[in-house]
């Protein structure tokens, strides 16, 4: 056979460009079959949607009639509802308390899926396990906790009400290829109905400090009445105990005065001798007619 213009055999082309194919050919098919899988991935591999494999990490191999979903176990989150540059609520889920009053919720949902090949059997993918499952069981279960609630409690009572919240949420979830790691909540009411909540707790926290004022000043009066017994007991005793202290002194010196009476009675002598011990050595300057001199006994004239 004749070369072409070029120069170059058509045989020879033909073959270069079959050897071209087959290496085409042979790339894509080796770029179908490698794949990778991340840190914090999942890969299941399955072969006309029966599951045949389970990788973690790394580069891997599979055959052109095998198809590979990826499953992220990381924390993820799901948001419930949205919130303005202030904070409050501007959309979510609804629900009503025990008196019927209407509340915006805005949840936040951390959760962590635990068991891929679980998901894949039962939901095919983690959003369709969403969608299906934990959107419609967050719902759920939030209208049953706040149905437990009056608008009034929720409010006076936010941090318990999330609490049960998030153990309720995660206790439904318990058993299936997820855990639920977190869950934020932020509600809010009308604004009209929350003024009203706040003037009722308002004069509910007047009214509870009016109590303990009262209360307060019960207890300092008891303690006022308590002092002054105490007081009244104390003086009572004081004056029982002096009384007592001038009827022992009264009453002996009524008995030594009893006993000197006696002992004058018996010994007249003792009266001189008690007058001698208490006369200071001087004699009165006037003498009245008729007095005696003590302790002076003058010499009887006839004698």
């Amino acid at each position: 056979m004749e070369n072409n213009q070029f120069g170059i055999n058509p045989k020879l082309l033909v073959k270069l460009g079959s050897a071209f194919a087959v290496i085409a050919i042979a790339g894509l098919v080796v770029s179908n079959s490698v794949y990778s899988v991340d840190a914090g991935q999942t890969a299941i591999v399955t072969r006309y949607g029966e599951i045949v494999n389970t990788k973690t990490s790394g580069l891997n191999w599979k055959s052109p009639v095998e198809d590979v979903t990826y499953f992220s176990t990381r924390e993820a989150k799901i948001d419930f509802g949205e919130f303005n540059n202030s904070g409050d609520v501007i959309s979510g889920l609804s629900a009503y308390t025990s008196d019927r009053q209407t509340a915006t919720v805005a949840l936040t949902l951390t959760y962590q899926i635990t068991d891929p090949e679980q998901v894949y059997t039962k939901y095919k993918s983690a959003e369709n396990m969403i969608n299906t499952l934990v959107i419609p069981r967050v719902r759920q279960q939030l209208e049953i906790v706040f149905s437990q609630y009056t608008a009034m409690t929720v409010i006076e009572r936010r941090g318990e009400f999330a609490a049960t919240l998030r153990k309720e949420i995660a206790d439904m979830f318990k058993g299936y290829p997820l855990v639920i790691n977190d869950v934020q909540s932020v509600f809010n009411f009308s604004k009209e109905y929350e003024r009203m909540i706040e003037d009722s707790v308002n004069k509910d926290v007047a009214v509870r400090n009016q109590e303990r004022q009262t209360r307060i000043a019960q207890e300092q009066a008891k303690e006022a009445q308590v002092r002054a017994e105490a007081e009244a007991r104390r003086k009572t005793l004081e004056a029982d105990a002096q009384a007592h202290s001038i009827k022992v002194v009264g009453e002996a010196e009524a008995e030594s005065v009893r006993a000197l009476a006696e002992a004058l009675s018996k010994n007249k002598d003792l009266v001189a001798l008690k007058t001698a011990e208490r006369w200071n050595g001087e004699l009165p300057t006037y003498i009245p007619q008729g007095t005696v001199l003590p302790f002076i006994q003058l010499p009887n004239k006839s004698e």
